[in-house]
């Protein structure tokens, strides 16, 4: 299935930025280089779209936010 135009218009890798309305949250992914900085590390998938994503919640790194999988 092709992406659809609200995941398209998510901007990645920037601290802060929204996702949309169709994402629905798997939950804390844990993983050891997130604990080691302090940060959070939740997953998604689109409802719309199935698209996977990503959001690192660390306001060390200005990279992060959401990455698509």
């Amino acid at each position: 299935m092709a992406i659809c135009s609200e995941c398209e218009g998510i901007v990645q890798q920037t601290r802060g930025a929204a996702g949309h309305a169709g994402l629905i949250s798997l939950g804390a992914v844990r993983s050891l280089a997130a604990v080691t900085r302090k940060a959070n590390h939740e997953a998604f998938v689109c409802g719309v779209c199935d698209t996977e994503w990503d959001y690192l919640h660390d306001k060390r790194d200005p990279k992060a936010g959401w990455t698509r999988n």
